[in-house]
């Protein structure tokens, strides 16, 4: 899958995206996001339990922070891509 970044849910799982540059990353709930800590949206992310296929899941981020991984979609929020792209425009204030 090449380079990415990984955020883990609550139970240690890690979940994957390349919407923040590849970086090597790694984000826990309660964490800072890239984009600002006024920053709330979602982004795709795929993963699961070691030795289950993997799945399609959204993460949340609300005030910047990383709140759940996975997450069911919100259509309120905007939502970042598992490549980048903004699926749906953010409107995030500068800080």
């Amino acid at each position: 899958m090449g380079m990415f970044d990984s955020l883990y849910d609550a139970d240690g799982i890690e979940w994957q995206t390349k919407a923040f540059g590849r970086s090597l990353a790694r984000y826990a709930s309660g964490d800072p996001m890239p984009l600002g800590p006024f920053a709330n949206y979602q982004m795709q992310v795929i993963g699961g339990e070691h030795g289950s296929p993997y799945r399609w899941s959204c993460a949340t981020v609300r005030d910047g922070k990383l709140v759940k991984v996975p997450d069911n979609r919100d259509e309120q929020l905007p939502l970042l891509e598992y490549s980048g792209s903004w699926e749906t425009p953010p409107d995030i204030p500068a800080f």
